[in-house]
C-alpha cells in the first residue's frame, strides 16, 4: 500500500495543474483522400519571435483541442511524416476565446531519390555512412511499454537473456539520448525504464573516443552505442509516465519515469519495483525463456548541462553524471545433465545435477564527467565514479555421477530423486558419487576511479599533444560457508566437510598517457604513444576445516550448525585453518606501452596501420602455508600489431575491414606449482610450463542502404585463431567421479562467424515489409580429455617418500598430481561446432491494425573427433503471428502466438513444443487520453519452460531453470506533458502514433529480422 499511496501522491501533484480559459480546435485531413489523420504534431509559436508556446497530437479521429491561459497571436504549425506542413495563424483574446481552425488539408510530399518518385515513409532502417538509423515509428510496441520491448525488434539486434544487447555481433556498451551519455555504462537500467513513448530514432554505431572527438583522428579507441533521439517538440518540456500494475500469483510492477528536456539540459528519474523479471512483451520468444524468479526495486537519476557554446569553441563547458540504486532478489533453481567426454573404456560419464539459491544484492553507482574548452585549441575532461556492491547468498544443491547414462533405464525420469532415496536401488550398479551441499555466502566490494583527459590541438591541421591520467582503489571482503556431504559407490570412503572462507582483497593503481601527432602531408597522420601503469593488488584466502572442530556438532552431517555460525574463540578456529588452501598473495604491475601509428583519413578512405610494443614486469609474493612461500617475478614483451581500412563507396554503402593480433600472457598464479584440493571432487593445480598465447583476429563488414527501394544490406564475417590457447587439462578418475584439472598449452583453437541481414519494403505504398536475419558460427573447441580408474588414488604414499628437509621446495603434494599428469595419456579432442540461426519476418501494415509473420530455426551441429557419443544434433525452430489493432474510440489489442520447438536434447522433458500466447486490451481515457487501463495476459496456454544448452570439446550440458512465465497483470498508466509549465496532449509513439496505433501514411520499409 505505501508504495501504491506514494506514486499515486506524486500523480495528484501532476493533476494540480490549473485549467486554461482560451483554446484552439479543429481537425486535420489528407487534401486528397480526405482522410482524417490521426496523431499530427501541432506547434504553437509566438508570431513575435516564434518562440515555442505549446505542443500536442491530434487524436485517433484527426480531432484536437489545444487549452491556452493568455491571449495572443499565434502561429499553429501541423507537421506529419510524410506530408507539406501546413500553418495558420490566429489570434485569441476576451472577445475571441476559441480559435476554430475547422478542418485543416496537409499535402503529401514526394521526394525523389535515385531517380524513382517515393512517397515519405518511415523506413524501418536506413544506412548512413557507419551510422545504422532505425526509425521508432515503423515499429509497434504495446502501450506501456519501455525501449527493450523497441529494441528486440530492430534487425542485426539481439538481446540475450542475462540482457547483453550485441549489435551486428558486436556488444554495446553504452545508451545515449541525443548524442549524449545516459545512465553510463548500464545499458539494462535503460533498457526497463525508458518509455518507448519519447523514442524517434536509434542510431547504432560506434562511438569515439573523447580525443577522436576533439582531434578528428581515429585513435581506435571506439565503444559501440545505441543513441536515442526524441522528438524535438519534446524540447522544454516535462515527459512522465506513471504505470502502477498488480497481477495474479502475487506479481506487481510498478514504474515512475520522469524526463526534462531543453536545447541544452536534460534530467530523467526513475523508479520502478516489481517481481516479474522485467518480462517484455509482444514479439518473438526466446528459447530458454526467463531465468529464476526475480524481485527488484531501482531508483536513478540522470543529468546533463551545458553553456550553449559549440563545442571546441572558447568557452564551451558541459557536465554530466546520474546515481543508482537497486535492490535485486533471485529465487533460481537450476536442473542440469551433463555428459563428459572420456578417451578409452566407458565413452563417457554422466553427472545430473539440482541447484537451489537465494541471493541477495544492494548495488550503488555514481559517476559524473566534465567537458571544458578553455580556449578554442585546449579540451580537458575529467571523470570521477563510485560503485559499492553487497550480496548475500544461500544455497543448496544434490549431484550425483554415473559410469552410463541413467536416462536409458526404464522407469527413471529423475536420476536424483532416484540415486538419493533410501529404497531405490535401480542406478546404484552405474553410480559412481552424490553430493549434497549446502552453501552460504555474503559480501561487499567499494570501487572508487578518477580520469583525466587533456588535449591541445596546435596551429597544424592534426597536430595535438594529448594527455591520460587515472587513478583507480578497490576494497572487497567475501565470506562463504560450505558444507559437502560425498558418498562414494566404489570403496573409497564417504567424507563430509564443513568449510569457511574469508578472502579479502584491496588493489590500487595509476597509470599515465601521453601522446602525439604530428602530420605528415595531405590526409596523413603519424602518431607516437607512450602509457606507464602500476598496479598493486593484495588477495587473502584463509579456509577453515570446521568439521575438525567437533564431530557431533560441525562435523556431524545430520546435526551441524547453522551455516554462517563459527566458534567465538578465534584461537580454537586457527587451529582448524587448512595450510594446503590457503594462500596470501601480493601483486605488482609494472606496465610500460609504446604505440606507434601511421593514419590516412578522408571523407571517404580511412586507413590506420599500428604497432603497439608492451614491455611488463610482474611481481608476485606468494603463501600457501604448507606447499610454497616463494617471489617471482616475470617479464615479457609483448607486440601487437592493428590493420584498419575502411571505404564509403557513398553516403549509405561502406565496407570495413579491421585486423589486430594480440598476445595473452597465463596468469601468474596459473605459473604456480600448487595444488587445490579445497573440493575433493574438483582438483585443481597450476603448470609452471605454460607458454605464452597468440590470437589472430580477422573482421569484414558491409553496409547498404537503398533509399528508393527502402531496402538494404548488413553484413559482417569474423575469424579468430589461437595459438597456444590456454586450455585446461582434465583428467577423469571414473572409480570415484574426481576430476583433476591443470591448465596447458594446445593449439587448433579457431572460430569463424557471420551476419547477413537483408530487408525491404514493397508494395504500391510500401504497406509490406519482408527481412531475413542470418547468423552462423562455426569453431573448432579442443581439449585434452584423460582418465583413471583408481578408487585409491592418494598422496599420501608418494609424499611420506620425500625428504621432510625439501618438501618446501618440491612441493610433495603437486610433485603427485604431476606424476600422475605426467603418467596419463593426453588426448586431444576436437569438437567442431556449427551454429546456424535464420530468422524471416513478413509484416503488412494498415492505417489501424498490422500483421506480422515470423519464422525462425536454429541448428546446432556437434562433431567430435574423439568420440562419437559426443555427436549432437540439436534443432530449435518456431513460427508465429503477431498482431495490433487500434479501434476509434481508443481501444487497442495486441496479441502474438508462437509455436516453438526443440529436439535433440538427451533429457527426454527437453524435448519440447511450446505454444506461446500472449494477449493485450488497452482502453484510453480522458480528453487526451492520458490514462489508460489495460489487462495484459503472459503464456495463456501454462507451456513455456526455461530450456538451455553449452557444448565444449570436453562436455555437453542442457539445464533446465525455474521462471516467471504464465500470469496476468492490471495496469493503470498516466502519462502527462508540460509544455513551459503548460499541461499539454499526451505524446504519443515516434513518429506522431501512439504505440500500437497505426496512422494512415506510416508503414514500415526496412526491418524485421528481431530475435530476443
Amino acid at each position: 500500500m505505501k508504495r501504491i499511496a506514494s506514486l499515486l501522491l506524486l500523480l495528484s501533484a501532476f493533476l494540480s495543474v490549473q485549467a486554461q480559459r482560451y483554446q484552439v480546435q479543429g481537425s486535420v485531413e489528407n487534401a486528397q483522400t480526405m482522410a482524417k489523420l490521426p496523431y499530427v504534431s501541432i506547434s504553437i509559436l509566438q508570431q513575435s519571435d516564434s518562440a515555442f508556446v505549446r505542443g500536442a497530437l491530434t487524436d485517433s479521429l484527426g480531432q484536437f483541442v489545444i487549452r491556452m491561459d493568455k491571449p495572443g497571436s499565434y502561429l499553429v504549425r501541423f507537421s506529419y511524416t510524410g506530408y507539406e506542413e501546413a500553418l495558420r495563424y490566429i489570434t485569441i483574446n476576451d472577445h475571441n476565446e476559441t480559435a476554430d481552425l475547422g478542418i485543416v488539408s496537409m499535402k503529401t510530399e514526394e521526394n525523389t531519390l535515385a531517380a524513382a518518385i517515393v512517397y515519405g515513409r518511415a523506413a524501418r532502417m536506413q544506412q548512413v555512412g557507419d551510422t545504422t538509423q532505425f526509425n521508432a515509428s515503423a515499429y509497434r510496441t504495446p502501450t506501456g511499454s519501455t525501449v527493450e520491448a523497441l529494441i528486440k525488434q530492430l534487425p542485426g539486434v539481439n538481446v540475450s537473456d542475462d540482457g547483453t544487447i550485441r549489435w551486428n555481433g558486436k556488444t554495446v556498451k553504452q545508451f545515449l539520448v541525443n548524442g549524449k551519455d545516459f545512465f553510463k555504462g548500464d545499458t539494462k537500467t535503460v533498457m526497463k525504464n525508458l518509455p518507448t513513448d519519447i523514442v524517434g530514432k536509434i542510431k547504432a554505431y560506434d562511438k569515439k573516443s573523447d580525443y577522436a572527438q576533439q582531434t578528428g583522428i581515429d585513435d581506435g579507441e571506439e565503444v559501440t552505442v545505441l543513441d536515442i533521439s526524441t522528438k524535438k517538440a519534446l524540447n522544454d518540456s516535462w515527459i512522465t509516465n506513471i504505470d502502477l500494475g498488480v497481477g495474479n500469483k502475487g506479481r506487481y510492477s510498478d514504474r515512475l519515469f520522469a524526463t526534462r528536456f531543453t536545447d541544452n539540459s536534460r534530467i530523467s528519474l526513475f523508479s520502478s519495483l516489481n517481481n516479474t523479471n522485467d518480462q517484455g512483451f509482444g514479439g518473438p520468444h526466446s528459447f530458454g525463456g526467463n531465468k529464476g524468479l526475480t524481485a527488484s526495486k531501482m531508483i536513478g537519476l540522470d543529468f546533463y548541462w551545458d553553456n550553449k557554446i559549440e563545442q571546441q569553441k572558447a568557452g564551451h563547458f558541459e557536465v554530466e553524471g546520474n546515481v543508482r540504486y537497486s535492490h535485486r532478489d533471485v529465487d533460481l533453481n537450476s536442473i542440469s545433465s551433463t555428459e563428459n567426454f572420456l578417451t578409452s573404456g566407458r565413452t563417457s560419464s554422466f553427472a545430473n545435477g539440482n541447484q537451489r539459491s537465494y541471493s541477495h544484492t544492494n548495488s550503488f553507482w555514481a559517476n559524473a564527467e566534465l567537458r571544458w574548452n578553455p580556449d578554442s585549441l585546449t579540451f580537458i575532461g575529467i571523470e570521477p565514479s563510485f560503485s559499492h556492491n553487497a550480496t548475500r547468498n544461500n544455497g543448496k544443491s544434490r549431484s550425483a555421477t554415473f559410469n552410463q547414462n541413467p536416462y536409458t533405464f526404464a522407469g527413471v525420469e529423475n536420476p536424483l530423486d532416484s540415486i538419493f532415496s533410501v529404497h531405490n536401488t535401480l542406478l546404484t550398479p552405474i553410480a559412481v558419487n552424490r553430493n549434497l551441499a549446502e552453501t552460504f555466502s555474503h559480501g561487499n566490494t567499494n570501487s572508487a576511479n578518477l580520469e583525466l583527459h587533456l588535449v591541445r590541438r596546435f596551429g597544424k591541421k592534426g597536430r595535438n599533444v594529448n594527455l591520460r591520467l587515472n587513478g583507480e582503489y578497490t576494497h572487497a571482503n567475501n565470506k562463504r560457508f560450505n558444507v559437502s556431504d560425498i558418498n562414494y559407490y566404489t570403496g573409497k570412503p564417504a567424507s563430509f566437510l564443513n568449510q569457511y572462507e574469508t578472502s579479502p582483497s584491496e588493489s590500487y593503481g595509476y597509470s599515465t598517457r601521453l601522446g602525439y601527432v604530428e602530420p605528415l602531408g595531405k590526409n596523413w597522420y603519424a602518431q607516437v604513444r607512450y602509457e606507464y601503469s602500476y598496479k598493486y593488488q593484495d588477495g587473502r584466502r584463509s579456509l577453515y576445516d570446521l568439521d575438525k572442530l567437533d564431530p557431533l556438532t560441525y562435523g556431524n552431517a545430520n546435526a551441524y550448525p547453522r551455516l554462517g555460525t563459527l566458534p567465538t574463540d578465534a584461537q580454537i578456529l586457527e587451529t582448524v585453518r587448512d595450510l594446503d588452501n590457503s594462500q596470501y598473495a601480493t601483486y605488482r604491475y609494472f606496465n610500460n606501452s609504446v604505440d606507434l601509428d601511421l593514419r590516412y583519413d578522408t571523407k571517404n578512405i580511412r586507413f590506420h596501420a599500428g604497432v603497439s610494443f608492451d614491455p611488463q614486469r610482474t611481481k608476485m609474493q606468494y603463501t600457501r602455508p604448507s606447499q610454497i612461500d616463494t617471489l617471482i617475478t616475470r617479464s615479457v614483451f609483448n607486440v601487437s600489431p592493428t590493420l584498419r581500412f575502411r571505404y564509403r563507396m557513398s553516403k549509405t554503402n561502406s565496407i570495413d575491414i579491421r585486423y589486430r593480433g594480440t598476445a595473452g600472457q597465463p596468469s601468474m598464479t596459473n605459473l604456480l606449482d600448487v595444488v587445490d584440493n579445497s573440493d575433493p571432487l574438483n582438483i585443481s593445480m597450476g603448470n609452471p610450463g605454460l607458454k605464452p598465447s597468440w590470437t589472430n583476429s580477422l573482421r569484414a563488414s558491409y553496409y547498404g542502404y537503398n533509399p528508393a527501394r527502402q531496402a538494404g544490406i548488413m553484413a559482417h564475417l569474423a575469424f579468430a585463431h589461437t595459438t597456444n590457447s590456454i586450455s585446461t587439462r582434465v583428467i577423469y578418475n571414473d572409480a570415484t567421479g574426481v576430476r583433476y584439472s591443470r591448465p596447458e598449452n594446445i593449439n587448433g583453437s579457431w572460430d569463424l562467424e557471420g551476419t547477413f541481414i537483408y530487408n525491404f519494403s514493397f508494395g504500391k505504398n510500401k504497406q509490406f515489409s519482408l527481412s531475413t536475419n542470418t547468423d552462423f558460427e562455426f569453431r573448432n573447441d579442443v581439449g585434452f580429455i584423460s582418465r583413471i580408474s583408481s578408487p585409491t588414488l592418494s598422496p599420501v604414499l608418494f609424499q611420506s617418500l620425500l625428504r621432510p628437509a625439501a618438501s618446501l621446495k618440491a612441493n610433495p603434494r603437486a610433485s603427485y598430481y604431476n606424476s600422475v599428469f605426467d603418467s596419463t595419456p593426453a588426448i586431444k579432442n576436437s569438437a567442431r561446432n556449427l551454429d546456424i540461426r535464420e530468422d524471416l519476418n513478413l509484416t503488412y501494415r494498415a492505417s489501424f491494425f498490422d500483421v506480422g509473420l515470423l519464422a525462425s530455426i536454429d541448428y546446432g551441429h556437434t562433431r567430435n573427433s574423439l568420440q562419437s557419443a559426443g555427436n549432437l544434433n540439436a534443432w530449435q525452430y518456431a513460427y508465429g503471428l503477431s498482431g495490433n489493432l487500434s479501434l476509434p474510440w481508443g481501444m487497442t489489442i495486441a496479441t502474438d502466438v508462437q509455436m516453438s520447438s526443440r529436439r535433440g536434447y538427451a533429457d527426454r522433458a527437453m524435448n519440447t513444443n511450446e505454444l506461446l500466447w500472449n494477449a493485450q486490451i488497452a482502453q484510453d481515457f480522458l480528453h487526451d487520453k492520458s490514462l489508460t487501463l489495460s489487462v495484459r495476459f503472459y503464456d495463456l496456454l501454462h507451456q513455456q519452460s526455461s530450456v538451455s544448452r553449452s557444448v565444449t570439446a570436453q562436455m555437453r550440458r542442457d539445464s533446465r531453470t525455474n521462471a516467471i512465465n504464465a500470469y496476468f497483470m492490471l495496469n493503470l498508466s498516466y502519462r502527462l506533458n508540460i509544455f513551459n509549465g503548460k499541461v499539454g496532449s499526451r505524446e504519443r509513439g515516434a513518429g506522431g502514433h501512439r504505440r500500437g496505433e497505426f496512422p494512415d501514411r506510416q508503414s514500415g520499409g526496412f526491418g524485421g529480422g528481431h530475435r530476443s
